[in-house]
């Protein structure tokens, strides 16, 4: 009987950025990127639909893991995240000075990291400390360990680890380049990945059994289904195995594969480069329809015609004959497809304008391909033929395809390369020099000497250009502005004083127990040791004390609370307000009923606006307050006539609001245009203390400095005509300055 073949089920467009890390849980998937985000998707109906977006990260996110007994652990630059099931916060691990790279959960309270620090550590969860580091190693560190204290890591050197506890047991020489993965086998033993392009499988003594050959480039990832072995890696290939090293069935896909995990129906998924997350089923009742299966395989086609080994005859074959193009319509303008001249595979073009095919070169690969390669282009590199395309690796793993063609300038070749993807200037030298490596540059000294010549010349005349472009532009000195005012002041022992006062006087339904009011006062305590307060955590059930009984007192006894809000939003841990779906939506609300019952207690209304200041600090509850927007400006428009120091409150929540939006480029779409209608409002309400004019005309100066186009747009059409107009009272000249900046930032 023939086995069943695994097809195309779902395409998930999960990430602006490549999926590096994904793991399941039941019927939940997490997706992690280096576009700095997280998501949740739970299978219904069949398919998987996102159901939270963690966006509280910072910096690339290279690993997770799903944890033993719930919830997950993400490697964020060198920290780890755990969350609980929703993706909310429950703490954080410290301990890796480089990228988590490798995440393995052991037990409920065991889970091992691996780094490019050249570590693996062994976390105790239910202390939050380090259990054992092993050290050892060269760069990143992929990790494996069992329940008995049991543990294999590999790194970039090729060595293989076994340790009991701390004490190393033994080390073989496993691989020729760094070890990518380590699994157990269903024969008892270990699997191993590496970019030397090999899958190995080894005993538990680490005796080799079985080498898997196949894959045509580094082998990034894998997973084990039952007696079989699932791989993928930078050739764009998952190659399911045999435990023989015999494969069973080769899967095609359009970019490097980082991650593939299973699901509890024995599906693939995988995260490639791409951004997108595709599950591969042998469920026919689940198969993608024929047209998004063949797309895919068109898609995969396209791009194994950039590898270095083209295509293959019988991929060939399977192209659509150039007849064909008279009858097959493309599906938007810049559509690129393949199709068979002959043995020849060629590229061809949709145009929408002339409704027909058009041919833009051929493509590597099969009987009288050309030599050259083609690149499907991008913003900076038009698509077409290029005598090379280069995988290029930077630091952390990640491969870029460069093209080039002889006798092009190479500094004007690598200064777009850096543009595309967004390195530093700093690079220059090094993707020229390899350019002049791998390329044939000249045939003489004197004819590398000319070259190299005219290139200095060039490069030093397009610099000065640049640089005389530059003086014409307008050099800001006040905006962006970026350093955004807190409310740090604390008396916690007032504070406590009077919440426990209260706390006699409240209906029972929402008083706080005895054992409660020990965890809460813990957490104040807490709140109070500023030296360390990023390595303390505050319990999770202090947060839900908050929510489920104090922000429910009447308004008669809220002053302590806030004010007990308002610094604990300084602290890391309040993080866990502000994650999984609702982003405290239900908090944002509690401050605008405040701001909006009368008579007002204007104490409590300057506390509620202090806290949402501080909501600036951190980067969950900065993303929640940018969502929860439209609520924000609610608030802010009530309080239109209110007093002058209500008023400053107001102009530095409305300051740092735009330094939010500044910094994380439009998390909200609308988000430019609310805050930009909200200066202009309570400008044109009555006349502003000139402190405030210019805080709010700074804020829209942020707005106008951003790097995103659409917050810029959005803010010149509102408030163009009101800054052209403006006029400030006042003889400070950095005000005057600054105002004259902002309106020339609407100028150009």
């Amino acid at each position: 009987m023939e086995a069943l073949q695994y097809k195309l089920s779902q395409t998930i467009a999960a990430h602006n950025g490549i999926v590096r890390s994904i793991s399941t849980q039941g019927n939940v998937l997490i997706t992690c990127s280096s576009d700095k985000t997280a998501k949740l998707y739970e299978m219904k109906d069949n398919s998987y639909q996102q159901v939270t977006l963690i966006s509280f990260f910072e910096k690339y996110i290279y690993a997770t893991c799903a944890r033993v007994n719930g919830g997950y652990a993400v490697g964020h630059d060198n920290q780890i995240y755990l969350l609980d099931n929703e993706g909310n916060p429950l703490g954080i691990l410290e301990g890796h000075d480089q990228q988590v790279c490798s995440l393995k959960s052991i037990t409920e309270n065991l889970l091992i990291s691996g780094s490019w620090d050249a570590t693996a550590i062994v976390w105790d969860l239910s202390q939050m400390k380090q259990l054992f580091r092993l050290s050892g190693h060269k760069h990143g560190v992929a990790v494996y360990g069992d329940e008995n204290l049991n543990f294999i890591t590999g790194s970039q050197d090729g060595i293989l680890h076994s340790w009991s506890k701390e004490t190393k047991i033994k080390s073989v020489q496993a691989h020729k380049d760094i070890i990518r993965e380590i699994l157990p086998s269903p024969l008892g033993g270990f699997l191993t990945c590496s970019n030397d392009e090999s899958i190995k499988l080894w005993s538990k003594d680490l005796e080799l059994i079985q080498t898997f050959l196949g894959h045509k480039s580094f082998v990034f990832t894998m997973k084990v289904l039952l007696d079989q072995v699932i791989s993928g890696g930078d050739d764009r290939m998952v190659i399911i195995w045999n435990l023989d090293g015999t494969p069973k069935q080769t899967i095609q896909l359009p970019d490097t594969v980082w991650t593939v995990a299973l699901n509890n129906y024995n599906d693939i998924l995988v995260g490639t480069s791409d951004g997108k997350v595709r599950v591969f089923t042998t469920d026919p009742t689940r198969f993608a329809t024929q047209a998004e299966i063949e797309g895919l395989e068109q898609e995969a086609s396209l791009s194994n015609a950039k590898q270095e080994g083209g295509m293959s005859e019988e991929e060939i074959q399977k192209l659509p004959g150039i007849d064909k193009l008279a009858i097959m319509v493309g599906k938007k303008e810049g559509e690129i497809r393949l199709f068979r001249n002959g043995n020849k595979p060629e590229a061809y073009m949709w145009s929408a304008a002339t409704k027909n095919w058009q041919l833009i070169g051929d493509v590597i690969g099969g009987k009288g391909a050309s030599s050259r390669k083609f690149f499907q282009g991008d913003k900076y590199f038009e698509a077409g033929e290029y005598d090379h395309v280069f995988d290029v690796e930077d630091d952390n793993g990640i491969t870029r395809l460069l093209p080039y063609n002889e006798g092009e300038s190479f500094y004007d070749t690598a200064e777009k390369f850096c543009l595309r993807d967004g390195y530093s200037k700093h690079y220059l030298q090094q993707i020229v020099n390899f350019l002049k490596k791998n390329t044939s540059f000249g045939q003489s000294q004197r004819q590398k000497k000319s070259e190299l010549e005219t290139m200095k010349e060039q490069y030093a005349q397009q610099q000065l250009l640049q640089q005389q472009q530059a003086k014409k532009q307008i050099d800001f000195q006040y905006i962006p502005y970026t350093q955004c005012t807190y409310y740090e002041n604390m008396n916690l022992q007032g504070l406590s004083k009077k919440l426990f006062e209260f706390n006699t006087q409240v209906p029972e339904e929402v008083r706080l127990t005895e054992k409660e009011c020990l965890i809460f006062n813990k957490g104040i305590e807490c709140l109070g040791q500023v030296s360390v307060q990023k390595a303390v955590n505050i319990e999770n059930s202090v947060s839900i004390i908050f929510i489920q009984k104090l922000l429910k007192w009447d308004a008669q006894y809220l002053l302590p609370v806030y004010d007990f809000f308002r610094i604990f939003s300084l602290h890391h841990s309040s993080e866990q307000l502000f994650a999984g779906l609702e982003k405290g939506m239900n908090l944002f609300l509690n401050i605008f009923t405040i701001v909006n019952t009368q008579p007002i207690n204007i104490v409590l209304v300057r506390l509620a606006l202090q806290t949402l200041c501080n909501c600036l600090k951190h980067n969950t509850n900065s993303c929640a307050i940018l969502y929860h927007l439209r609520i924000v400006k609610d608030i802010i428009l009530s309080l239109l006539d209110t007093d002058e120091k209500t008023v400053q409150l107001l102009g530095n929540l409305i300051l740092n609001l735009s330094i939010g939006i500044y910094q994380r480029n439009g998390l909200n779409d609308l988000a430019s245009e609310m805050l930009s209608e909200s200066v202009v409002t309570f400008l044109q309400y009555q006349q502003r203390d000139v402190e405030t004019v210019a805080k709010l005309v700074t804020a829209l100066g942020n707005l106008m400095r951003s790097p995103a186009k659409q917050i810029r747009e959005q803010c010149k059409k509102i408030s163009q005509g009101f800054v052209q107009s403006l006029v400030i009272d006042t003889n400070n000249q950095d005000t005057l300055k600054c105002l004259e900046e902002v309106k020339l930032s609407m100028q150009i």
